[in-house]
């Protein structure tokens, strides 16, 4: 074969020929397609969530005369879909805020109106029931950075842990300081509440709370007694148990339905020392700015008696209405501190 290519001529000719017949082939073979690369996934999407009001009743309007006419046909109203439980989260510290804000409109939920003839008598109308808060996922993670004052400088980090097991659930809170300033007083404060729920509201059975610093070390607790419906502490005498009493970490994952504007929500809730009446005033559409971006909150603002402490709490709407922001305002009206979210992970599985 070598021998046949010898001259330059052969070899020029060979090379053609070799040409035209990879042309050929290339022509008549059939097209093969190599597969493309794996689609990426989409992006994690925030979903805003309709919340709930207490249902309202319309007033009995007088009975008119009834006249003999036939019976004119209502239209059913259309049914309610129901919201999809918002997608899993994983290391949403960078999310997109929802392109479509919830009017107030919406979230103050009024009777859907019944059409009836004017000669017919007029029942009084019942306001169907508001939609429920989106469930609770069964675990979830969320990290704050803790600031001194109103957005002043990081002093500390809190993590709260949500897990459910069954209708039982379990919420553990750690908040230390950082940086510097674990470095002038390295400080702790645990909490950690137990209990039962029905997927959307929690019912504590125990509560605890930690809180140690260089110098000392503090711990009190409270026992939720369902059997002699006492509220049992350990370092004070027991008190009556109030009906769905709450603690000071379970109240920042308990949003009950929201009364008429104008309106305050009454809660009772213990830090397992005593326990206390608080009074929330709600704003249901605050834009809060965070380092997940925008976020479209319900905001609980607790009417501070003069010599008491302060609390108001920040409910995400596009993240199952869990809390992005939490605020301490101390007894003489300063603002103490404020923990804002960084990270939120949950799964339902």
């Amino acid at each position: 074969m070598i021998a046949l290519l010898s001259t330059p001529k052969q070899r020029i000719v060979a090379a053609i020929a070799t040409s035209l017949i990879l042309h050929a082939l290339l022509l008549w073979l059939p097209r093969i397609e190599l597969p493309s690369a794996q689609p990426e996934l989409p992006p994690l999407m925030a979903q805003l969530q309709a919340v709930e009001r207490a249902p309202k009743v319309a007033k009995p309007k007088a009975a008119r005369k009834k006249k003999t006419v036939a019976a004119p046909v209502t239209t059913p109203a259309a049914p309610v879909t129901p919201v999809p439980d918002a997608p899993e989260l994983v290391a949403a510290s960078a999310v997109a805020v929802a392109s479509e804000v919830i009017p107030s409109e919406t979230l103050e939920e009024v009777a859907s109106a019944v059409v009836a003839a004017s000669s017919v008598a007029e029942a009084p109308v019942v306001a169907p029931a508001s939609p429920l808060r989106p469930p609770l996922p069964k675990h979830a993670q969320l990290k704050f950075e803790v600031r001194l004052g109103s957005d002043g400088i990081v002093v500390g980090e809190t993590r709260h842990t949500l897990d459910f097991e069954d209708d039982k659930y379990v919420l553990i809170s750690t908040t230390k300081t950082i940086g510097l300033a674990r470095l002038v007083k390295a400080f702790n404060f645990n909490q950690t509440s137990y209990g039962v729920s029905d997927g959307q509201l929690l019912f504590p059975r125990k509560y605890t709370e930690e809180k140690s610093d260089d110098s000392k070390k503090e711990f009190y607790s409270a026992t939720f007694n369902q059997a002699t419906q006492m509220l049992e502490f350990d370092n004070a005498p027991a008190v009556a148990l109030a009906p769905n009493v709450q603690d000071m970490l379970s109240i920042l994952y308990q949003f009950p339905p929201l009364p008429a504007a104008g309106d305050v929500l009454a809660v009772a809730v213990t830090n397992g020392r005593n326990l206390e009446r608080f009074n929330f005033e709600i704003t249901t559409d605050e834009i809060l700015n965070t380092r997940m971006g925008k976020l479209h909150t319900v905001h609980f603002r607790k009417l501070q008696a003069p010599g008491k402490e302060g609390l108001e709490i920040w409910f995400a709407q596009e993240y199952r209405l869990l809390p992005v922001k939490v605020r301490h305002i101390e007894a003489s009206g300063k603002i103490g501190g404020e923990a804002i979210i960084t990270e939120i992970r949950v799964s339902d599985k």
